[in-house]
C-alpha cells in the first residue's frame, strides 16, 4: 500500500532506467545535497522556511495574469508563475538570512545527518513545487517514476509535510540529547 495514491514504491527498482536522463537527475540530486549542506545549518533552514513563503505567495497570487500581460516578453503563463515563485523564494530567503531570524532559526548543534535530512527535504519539496508548476506536456517528458514521486498533488503534500515532521523529529532528540 502506497501514501500517495496511484504510486507502487514496489515497482520503482523494476522500473529503474540508468538511461542518460536518470543519471542527470541523479547528479543533480548529489549536487543539491552537496549544495545544501555547504549552506550551512542555518541557511538550509530559513531556505526551506524561504520555500513554504514562496508556496503560500504562489498559491494566493491574484495578479498572475495581469503580471504575464505586462511582461515585455512572450512567455507561457507557467514560466511566469515560476519567475514569481522562484522571485519570491530568493527574495524571502535574502531577506530572512539578514535578520533577526537567521539567529533564531539557528541549528549550531544539529549533526551533519541532520542537515543532510533537511537539505534533503528541502531539495524534494523544491522539486515538487516546480514540477506541480510546470504543465503536463513537460512532465511527460521526465522518467515516469521520478514524476510519479514529485508532480501529483498528492506527492506536493507530502513533500509539504514530511520537512515539518521532520523537523519536529530532529526538534525532540536534540531535547532529549540535552536531558541526557
Amino acid at each position: 500500500m502506497s501514501i500517495i495514491r496511484g504510486v507502487d514504491f514496489s515497482k520503482l527498482s523494476e522500473n529503474l532506467n540508468l538511461g542518460p536522463t536518470t543519471l542527470f537527475v541523479g547528479l543533480a540530486l548529489v549536487f543539491m545535497i552537496l549544495y545544501g549542506l555547504s549552506l550551512g545549518k542555518t541557511k538550509a533552514l530559513i531556505s526551506l522556511l524561504g520555500i513554504y513563503v514562496a508556496l503560500a505567495f504562489d498559491a494566493t497570487f491574484p495578479y498572475l495574469e495581469q503580471l504575464h500581460d505586462v511582461l515585455p516578453v512572450e512567455v507561457e503563463i507557467y514560466a511566469t508563475r515560476l519567475a514569481v515563485f522562484m522571485l519570491m523564494y530568493l527574495l524571502t530567503f535574502a531577506i530572512l538570512n539578514k535578520s533577526f531570524a537567521s539567529k533564531r532559526l539557528t541549528l549550531k548543534d544539529s549533526s551533519i545527518i541532520s542537515v543532510s535530512v533537511i537539505s534533503l527535504t528541502q531539495i524534494g519539496l523544491l522539486i515538487a513545487v516546480i514540477t506541480n508548476i510546470i504543465p503536463d506536456e513537460i512532465m511527460e517528458k521526465m522518467p515516469e517514476y521520478l514524476s510519479a514521486y514529485f508532480a501529483s498533488k498528492e506527492a506536493l503534500f507530502v513533500w509539504i509535510v514530511v520537512p515539518i515532521f521532520m523537523l519536529v523529529f530532529l526538534r525532540k532528540s536534540k531535547r532529549k540529547n540535552a536531558v541526557d
